[in-house]
């Protein structure tokens, strides 16, 4: 990924419209963390909920403008990882995984029913365990 075209953000509240826009426009799973259907409802929801129960890294263009890509962690867990599709094959999930895998304690464990996300975290190291169950250690 070129650093010279996007930035690597913490979350803050003046990008909530924007993840949520990406988080939509995504979409690759069910996901409990946009438990609502009506937009306005998802950011707040984003806001109040999400954003203060979780850690998040996002990837912005380099104006801000544009959200590429998001993941939602805390330090045992990785809870969302989603990158726009047009922006899929620029190493942008290989970033924001090892961002996490950084903050992490060396454990990190990762419940998804998408066959492409279990197939990326495979290729990152992580062990599929049990149905739909990923776990990275640190070696």
């Amino acid at each position: 990924m070129s650093t010279e075209q996007y930035k690597i953000k913490n979350y803050s509240p003046k990008f909530a419209k924007k993840t949520v826009t990406v988080m939509r426009k995504v979409n690759q799973r069910n996901s409990d963390i946009l438990i609502k259907d009506n937009f306005d409802e998802q950011v707040t929801h984003f806001k109040n909920v999400v954003a203060k129960k979780y850690d998040m890294r996002i990837v912005t263009s380099f104006n801000e403008r544009t959200i590429y890509g998001v993941v939602i962690f805390d330090q045992n867990q990785l809870i969302d990882l989603l990158v726009d599709p047009a922006k899929k094959s620029l190493g942008i999930s290989e970033t924001l995984v090892n961002i996490v895998k950084n903050q992490s304690n060396g454990n990190l464990v990762c419940d998804t029913s998408n066959r492409q996300l279990s197939a990326f975290l495979s290729q990152q190291g992580f062990q599929n365990i049990a149905t739909n169950h990923f776990v990275w250690k640190q070696n």
